[in-house]
């Protein structure tokens, strides 16, 4: 009994030092070894759910695992923002998402999830191009002249917005500072959505995606009369931007990026990196996201990370100084 013992413990060790001698193999050596998913905490039908499928169809081909994409809109995207907070932090679920990550929290939105402590950047994807556009029957060709109807209007006119601490819900706040204008905010749960209200009359003015309002527009139902960018775009050369209409601190540019759970491994997180970079300058995609006025980025996660601190500090800034409050 006691040479059974002692024979168990050796092989007991000796199992031990094999092990301890065998290569230990990194998470990001065999990830993914199953389906990616990244959550887009907007409505389907926007450029930000556009790029996302883009990005997807292109991750399947170079991780070798399907990657998709699933709209988990509602409540100015924190629904699906906290949903990934909360997921397992494996790299197996992602956030494919806007500003509105940081802005909602700075302006006092009550949200269930820290931006800093729940999430680990991944990259910034890249900005896009928006406009300021009205319907096609509205009397105003210029932002000059929606500025002139809007005060000339009882009650003011509206806006439509992405909800709360969106960058529309912002850059309407900015542009009655500036001008003066009452707008009523009217919050939708994705771009395309608005722009279907817009087309429809049902808001006066909205702050869409450059490729989306030029279909609207080539359709005949929408009107855009400024881009809310630093200089014109080569989709649209002739429309001027809100400096050269007179309106030069108004807009603020959106961006798009993705973030996994906090507490995923960082080599994962460099290799999902490094993915979407690849992806983002494949020259089929780049051509893509040309057409859909978006300028791409890819960079690292502490740039990333930069760009998120920044934002959320410019928000908290706009708050107090504006007054406005999502408490």
């Amino acid at each position: 009994m006691r040479m059974k013992r002692l024979l168990s413990a050796t092989v007991v060790a000796a199992a031990g030092i094999v092990s301890a001698s065998l290569p230990t193999v990194a998470p990001a050596q065999t990830y993914p070894t199953k389906t990616v998913t990244m959550i887009n905490p907007f409505a389907a039908g926007g450029s930000l759910d556009v790029m996302a499928r883009l990005l997807a169809d292109q991750l399947t081909q170079s991780l070798g695992q399907p990657v998709i994409v699933e709209n988990r809109p509602g409540a100015g995207s924190t629904i699906g923002t906290a949903m990934v907070a909360r997921a397992r932090p494996d790299g197996y679920t992602l956030l494919i998402t806007a500003g509105n990550i940081v802005s909602a929290p700075a302006l006092g939105a009550p949200v269930n999830y820290d931006w800093k402590k729940d999430f680990a950047p991944v990259t910034l994807l890249g900005h896009i191009a928006q406009v300021v556009a009205v319907p096609e029957d509205l009397p105003a060709m210029s932002m000059k002249e929606f500025v002139a109807l809007a005060k000339s209007t009882k009650g003011g006119l509206s806006i439509g917005s992405l909800g709360p601490g969106s960058g529309s819900h912002i850059n309407g706040k900015r542009l009655e500072e500036a001008t003066g204008v009452v707008l009523t905010d009217i919050p939708f749960k994705g771009m395309a959505e608005t722009m279907t209200a817009l087309a429809g009359g049902h808001i006066q003015l909205a702050f869409g995606n450059l490729p989306e309002v030029l279909t609207y527009q080539r359709g005949g139902r929408v009107r855009p009369i400024a881009i809310a960018m630093p200089t014109r775009s080569e989709l649209a050369p002739g429309l001027p931007t809100m400096a050269e209409s007179g309106y030069p601190n108004v807009a603020i540019v959106p961006w798009y990026g993705v973030l996994a759970p906090a507490g995923t491994p960082a080599d994962v997180v460099e290799k999902l990196q490094r993915s979407f970079a690849a992806a983002l300058a494949h020259p089929a995609l780049a051509a893509r996201l040309k057409d859909m006025a978006i300028t791409p980025s890819g960079g690292s996660p502490d740039e990333f990370r930069r760009v998120l601190e920044a934002d959320h500090a410019m928000y908290v800034k706009i708050g107090k100084e504006m007054g406005v409050s999502l408490k």
